[in-house]
């Protein structure tokens, strides 16, 4: 599959995940991105997560320094993390503060666990290893195919997951790309498919 179509898959998928239930927050850990400001922006860019409105971004809410440090490391504000969750981040901050428990405490504790559990006093929780979807090692060929007028860089044993390009370089940068895409896709799915069964 051409790694543009790839490309298109998994954004299809990262709405299916988040309407499935999944946070932006739980996605970027399940694609094991840095960042949560891609799956955001895709997300409000589709419609599913509304806008912030101009007025009282710079506001402070008072939120835990250490979880405000969490958030800007994933790329993220405490504002966009509740329009993420659908929540106004003032009644949100105002829950946390009196340690109401309910809805944000819930987000807290799925999208940040040891942050809420070192917040909240709780044992920390153990460390879930992401699932290798493909063998850490693949192997690849790379071969001129004239009819694609390019060099396909293509996975022996799933020959699905493959790339072109314009030297052997390119394509195996492309197909590197595809991997990655493949990957995360499958991991999604598999998150999808949790929550369904649930």
């Amino acid at each position: 599959m051409r790694v543009e179509n790839l490309e298109e898959k998994l954004n299809s998928r990262i709405v299916e995940a988040f309407t499935s239930g999944l946070s932006v927050i739980e996605i970027t850990r399940t694609l094991n991105k840095n960042s949560a400001e891609h799956i955001h922006d895709l997300l409000r860019g589709t419609g599913d997560i509304d806008t912030l409105p101009k007025e009282g971004l710079r506001r402070s809410y008072g939120i835990d320094v250490k979880w405000e440090s969490v958030l800007r490391k994933k790329g993220y504000s405490f504002p966009r993390w509740c329009t993420g969750w659908g929540f106004d981040p003032v009644k949100a901050a105002r829950e946390l503060a009196q340690g109401e428990q309910g809805d944000v405490h819930e987000a807290l504790k799925r999208d940040f666990p040891a942050v809420y559990a070192r917040m909240f006093g709780e044992d920390p929780p153990q460390r879930v290893l992401s699932t290798r979807i493909h063998d850490s090692h693949p192997s690849v060929t790379i071969v001129w195919h004239p009819d694609r007028n390019a060099y396909v860089a293509e996975m022996i044993g799933n020959p699905s997951i493959n790339a072109g390009g314009i030297d052997l370089e390119h394509a195996l940068q492309r197909f590197l790309v595809a991997l990655r895409f493949d990957e995360q896709i499958k991991r999604l799915e598999l998150m999808i498919a949790q929550i369904q069964n649930q």
